[in-house]
């Protein structure tokens, strides 16, 4: 009797314990989304690229790439994936494996940033957040900190202000003239962002949308600069496979 209570009492140890294993975490970007059928998939949604290398700007010599993004109101679980290398399929999402990195809020929150290590070799990588039940990812960034880091480089740009609270802002490409579409930022002195769009033309004046083929910032009454005031603007040169060549920042003031 006493054999048959033992073996009774090591099945029900044995099932406790089977029961209590947690289930496998998500290696993969497609087991993430397998694993999050609920959330229907949205791809090449998420506003994302990477830059890397670039003086005065972002710099941590343990974390030099920077992976940013654009997290959309009350969206939430930012993931970050990455390849092992280039000559993959960028478009496999099973390639593309979960790594956790030290993710950072910039102006106030408006945009986010994934912090990480120096790389020996190209790779892709993608990002993802939950937004109105739904899962996007963005498109594939090619990571280029050595062959191409990104170039810091104020100079490049030119600010007319004939119209004081409606200045213009010009720019030329660096050294790397493969960009393909320009990102543009005016933030006040708490870093607040008043306007974030994006144009392929090497020009934008606030507030003017007629060259602006994007614009993260649409809001009413648009947004207006005040007489008297500092402010700073950000540029980022984006060539096609999303990696950043170039960042401007400069401030500038109404008075």
């Amino acid at each position: 009797m006493k054999k048959y209570t033992f073996l009774f009492l090591l099945y029900l140890l044995l099932s406790c314990q089977n029961q209590e294993e947690p289930e496998p975490l998500s290696t993969t970007l497609a087991d993430y989304i397998t694993q999050n059928t609920t959330f229907p998939l949205v791809r090449d949604s998420l506003i994302a690229c990477a830059a890397g290398g670039q003086e005065d700007f972002l710099v941590n010599e343990e974390r030099p790439i920077s992976i940013f993004y654009y997290p959309e109101g009350d969206a939430s679980d930012f993931q970050y994936f990455e390849t092992d290398s280039i000559t993959v399929d960028p478009d496999d999402l099973s390639q593309y494996k979960i790594k956790s990195l030290p993710d950072v809020p910039i102006l106030n929150g408006y945009l986010r940033y994934f912090s990480r290590e120096a790389i020996e070799q190209n790779i892709w990588c993608r990002v993802s957040f939950i937004k109105d039940e739904r899962l996007h990812i963005s498109n594939a960034i090619r990571l280029k900190y050595n062959d191409l880091p990104t170039e810091f480089n104020p100079a490049l740009l030119a600010i007319d202000q004939d119209e004081n609270l409606a200045p213009v802002f010009t720019w030329q490409d660096g050294r790397i003239t493969e960009n393909a579409i320009y990102f543009q930022v005016v933030s006040d002195t708490n870093n607040n962002l008043l306007s974030g769009t994006y144009t392929f033309e090497k020009q934008f004046q606030f507030y003017n949308l007629e060259n602006v083929v994007l614009n993260i910032q649409d809001i009413d009454p648009p947004p207006a600069l005040t007489t008297d005031e500092d402010y700073t603007f950000l540029l980022m040169g984006v060539s096609l496979d999303n990696w950043v060549n170039l960042i401007i920042e400069k401030p500038f003031d109404t008075r």
